[in-house]
């Protein structure tokens, strides 16, 4: 191989320049998308029965073991609920004290051990399918009833883990450098085709007070609930739209002692009877009886779930499967709107009220509000009309 002689030689003095890329594409051409689509099923199931990702791996295989935890943890391409993942080399102290007392061929294991629980999964990341380390996670998640993925290469069956695991997934190549790749690709796949699985939904999240009706101050009475002008007509019209329709409310009343949580549910179960009289009953509700500021114990406290927090949005994310980036947040106040902003969705400020954080629209009443995201949607179909027209 001819290197450069610092004259200025052209970009081809490198011969071995693309070789890599060379190298990546003969072992894409060839992706074992049958067993990335089975990887990613067991994962789905995983996080659908409540459990949780565990991966392991060496060197740059341990990167890609963090790679997918913070993934799975933060987002792929949606904003959605955070999915609970780690990989077991993030924890210093307890790989090198294992690694220390036991030695490095138990340092996985004994964190399996006691982290893993029956119906988890184990992603364990060789490219070379035979790491001590590795192959002995897989051994200690089986005895804890665990799932187990491989991430794995050569041009054989992935070795001794291809025959342990219980999705072997094999990048056909021959040098390290090249199945890395692939395991990039294969975390890609993985994380897009969970999301889509776990989050494949769209909702407007509905402000109550001063939003869909009138505001009381602390109001608590069933029969003082007023719908505002437009909202059964603009939640049908939403709901008709394919978007789930969830109220999310800040009801500091009950920490302040205004009225307990069974007040709040009568209020909403009344609210759902009225709506459902015209096909417009909200699929969730969600509500925070929380304020720092309260005098009634255990709801004096603060919380993630107050506006402008976005505790209540994410929640409703996990319990709907909801695609939060494909969502929009209505309110009438600052904190509505901080609060969308904060989840990831797009947000409309109803009403005068000034926001410090800007919302993405504003309109006077909730009529617009629906028609300004109704447009969005029939715009962004047409794009995607026109763009699948073009390919």
């Amino acid at each position: 191989m001819r290197g450069p002689s610092g004259n200025g030689d052209a970009p081809g003095e490198w011969e071995f320049a693309g070789e890599w890329a060379r190298r990546a594409r003969g072992m894409l051409g060839g992706f074992p998308v049958e067993a990335a689509e089975r990887a990613s099923a067991l994962i789905f199931s995983c996080y659908e029965r409540g459990g949780k990702v565990l991966a392991c791996g060496n060197g740059g295989s341990a990167m890609e073991a963090q790679h997918l935890a913070a993934e799975l943890v933060g987002k792929f391409e949606r904003d959605r609920a955070s999915l609970p993942a780690l990989a077991l080399h993030q924890n210093p102290a307890a790989l090198t004290a294992v690694a220390n007392d036991y030695g490095y061929d138990d340092a996985f294991a004994h964190q399996v051990e006691a982290l893993g629980s029956a119906g988890d999964v184990l992603v364990a990341i060789s490219t070379s399918g035979g790491s001590e380390n590795v192959v002995r996670a897989v051994l200690a998640a089986k005895e804890k009833g665990m799932m187990t993925v491989g991430y794995l290469g050569g041009e054989g069956g992935g070795g001794r883990l291809g025959s342990l695991v219980d999705v072997p997934v094999v990048l056909r190549a021959s040098d390290t450098a090249t199945v890395q790749v692939g395991h990039l690709v294969l975390t890609h796949t993985i994380c897009g085709l969970v999301e889509e699985a776990l989050f494949p939904n769209k909702a407007v999240f509905l402000d109550r007070d001063g939003t869909l009706i009138v505001n009381r101050h602390y109001g608590s009475d069933p029969d003082g609930i007023e719908l505002l002008d437009g909202v059964v007509e603009g939640l049908v019209e939403l709901r008709e739209a394919g978007y789930r329709l969830v109220l999310v409310s800040n009801q500091s009343g009950v920490a302040r002692g205004y009225f307990d949580e069974p007040a709040v549910a009568r209020i909403h179960d009344r609210l759902q009877r009225m709506l459902d009289l015209h096909g417009a009953a909200l699929d969730g509700l969600e509500y925070c009886p929380h304020h720092p500021e309260g005098a009634v114990s255990p709801y004096d406290t603060e919380c993630a779930c107050r506006k402008p927090a976005p505790g209540m949005l994410r929640r409703a994310a996990r319990k709907h499967g909801l695609n939060l980036s494909a969502s929009w947040m209505v309110g009438d106040i600052e904190d509505d709107v901080e609060a969308g902003r904060r989840a990831g969705a797009r947000t409309v400020l109803v009403g005068s009220e000034e926001s410090r954080t800007p919302p993405d629209f504003r309109t006077p009443d909730f009529a617009a509000a629906v028609r300004h995201i109704l447009d969005i949607e029939t715009v962004k179909d047409r794009s995607t009309s026109a763009a699948s027209i073009s390919l």
